[in-house]
């Protein structure tokens, strides 16, 4: 409790009307109060206004949850969490090089040993994914603040040093509770070792978590990886962690290297069929899917000819089953053994949720997402899709609650202004969504789903000659891009012109744009369903629909 009692800085009486204010109170950061607020509970109410949103808290609500132990001992997270197993956080390896170039190789090793911890006991330890922990590089933080924002019981700390054709890995577990120290190695290896040194680290910070394990998993046989290749695989991981298409572009090349280097390389495989189906992505619209899709799928059966137990080429193949192959009972298979070989990989988990929001399973989508934050609680994409989730569901306050929340953490982040826009339209706040799309618009250079977005809220708020140009934009852009031919029906649909709506998805529908499977679930486009020619364009959810073919 001593941080409890020590807390200081002014107050506001018994209320409080800003952030700072209540970090200050409970003797925190800003940021550290926000996350306990998304996933501790804390009692913060918000006002909402025309524009924008004000935050408040009380006092007495405060006392009372912390009194609770929400912040005091063990996060609800942590507890729940330990009653099944404990979760374990790697923070990013520190690169010890002297050379910035080899930052992504030690964040890429970092990932690397996040996916091996992950399958070493699944059913006995929780991995905190790649994208909370790297928020904490360079943070400064005690291993107790870091685990108490997590959630993590253990904390591996460590350093990577690459030197010509040797790294050393210098590695510390730390119980979180008391910020003991229960383990230390270093280790110092040739690079043509580096998988089975990975696997070293990971079985022993495993083994020591988890001290009684019946039966050890078997492993399997990992086929001896060039130095090189993996280099490059490494990198390849690092850009598509960026998402954007540029970003993506480059990771391509670099999975295409490491294959070239080592044509046995599953995982390298899953990498660059992950790459081809987001190039394709509605929102991206950096390659026409039906170029993109056949290549993912060919890479991610490749992965999984190379190794059938890789859980990334499971949930790889599941997103073309879904977005291109529209098989829904192929891509749940899929999904479901990926999470079953490593239920601790986030990045399943979300892509299923999605999955299953396309299904209006969406309870079941609520809480796969949960799940997926258990593992990777400070990952925004995985927070962008219960927002989605919620306003498939028609959940529009709570959708608009979760996007202004991601908006606060990050300003900058495109895909929550646009799910913002769009949950306010529906709530007829078209002004406010015009303003929160316009910043989308801006903040994307132009994303395809931004442009389209803000195009429909200006047709719905009237503004015709504003969704005119937008079209007009969307005609402009098609001549140095790919732009899908469904950009442009939510417009038409707003306008009420059906006919030209109907024309846009025809084409989609021949371009296999994969938000035809989100299209049912979209409250923009209830207005057709009633319109025959929805069920001879829309494919159907659920169900197998006919193979793609080329025409």
């Amino acid at each position: 409790m001593a941080a409890r009692d020590n807390r200081g800085g002014k107050t506001a009486g018994e209320r409080f009307d800003s952030w700072k204010q209540i970090a200050s109170y409970l003797g925190r950061d800003v940021r550290t109060v926000q996350r306990w607020e998304k996933l501790e509970g804390l009692p913060v109410h918000r006002k909402l206004h025309q524009k924008v949103s004000s935050i408040y808290a009380f006092r007495a609500e405060l006392d009372q949850w912390w009194s609770a132990g929400s912040a005091a001992s063990d996060s609800p997270q942590q507890q729940s969490a330990g009653a099944r197993r404990p979760l374990l956080a790697v923070l990013p390896l520190r690169n010890l090089s002297g050379d910035p170039e080899q930052e992504y190789f030690a964040e890429g090793l970092t990932e690397e040993l996040i996916s091996q911890l992950g399958r070493q006991f699944p059913e006995r330890l929780g991995v905190i994914g790649l994208h909370s922990a790297i928020s904490f590089k360079n943070a400064g933080k005690t291993p107790r603040q870091i685990g108490r924002e997590l959630g993590a019981a253990y904390i591996l700390d460590g350093s990577v040093r690459r030197s010509a054709d040797r790294v050393r890995i210098a590695a510390h577990l730390i119980r979180v509770s008391d910020q003991s120290q229960l383990w230390s190695e270093s280790y110092d290896r040739y690079l043509k070792d580096i998988l089975e040194l990975q696997s070293e680290v990971a079985r022993s910070v495993a083994g020591k978590i988890v001290v009684v394990v019946s039966m050890e998993r078997a492993e399997r046989p990992e086929h001896p990886i060039a130095p090189e290749a993996y280099d490059a695989y490494l990198r390849g991981r690092f850009f598509w962690n960026q998402r954007h298409p540029e970003a993506v572009a480059n990771a391509v090349a670099h999975f295409e290297r490491a294959i070239a280097g080592n044509a046995n390389y599953a995982r390298a495989y899953a990498g660059l069929a992950d790459c081809h189906s987001v190039l394709s992505e509605f929102g991206i619209g950096a390659v026409a899917p039906v170029v993109a899709m056949p290549k993912a799928k060919a890479a991610a059966l490749k992965a999984l000819e190379i190794d059938p137990g890789l859980a990334e080429g499971h949930a790889s193949l599941a997103m073309v089953q879904l977005w291109f192959d529209w098989d829904w009972p192929a891509a749940e298979a899929s999904f479901t053994r990926a999470i079953e070989l490593n239920s601790g990989y986030a990045s399943a988990r979300q892509w299923y949720a999605e999955y299953l929001a396309t299904i209006d399973r969406t309870e079941e989508s609520i809480r796969e997402i949960r799940r997926a934050q258990e593992t990777d609680p400070l990952s925004l994409a995985i927070r962008s899709t219960l927002v989605a989730t919620l306003y498939y569901g028609r959940s529009y306050d709570r959708s608009i609650a979760e996007a202004r929340h991601l908006v606060e953490l990050d300003p900058r982040f495109v895909i929550a202004h646009i799910n913002l826009g769009r949950a306010l339209v529906q709530k007829r706040k078209y002004a406010l969504a015009i303003d929160t799309l316009r910043t989308a618009v801006s903040l994307s250079d132009s994303n395809i789903a931004a442009v389209t977005t803000l195009g429909h809220a200006y047709a719905c708020a009237g503004r015709k000659s504003d969704a005119r140009a937008t079209l007009a934009l969307l005609d402009r852009l098609s001549r140095s891009k790919y732009v899908s031919s469904f950009a442009r029906a939510p417009i038409y649909t707003a306008f009420g012109d059906r006919d030209r709506a109907f024309e846009c998805l025809a084409k989609a529908r021949d371009e296999r744009c994969d938000f035809l499977v989100y299209l049912p679930s979209e409250p923009a486009a209830d207005s057709l369903h009633d319109d025959p020619r929805w069920r001879e364009l829309i494919p159907v959810p659920g169900i197998k629909n006919e193979p793609f073919v080329a025409h």
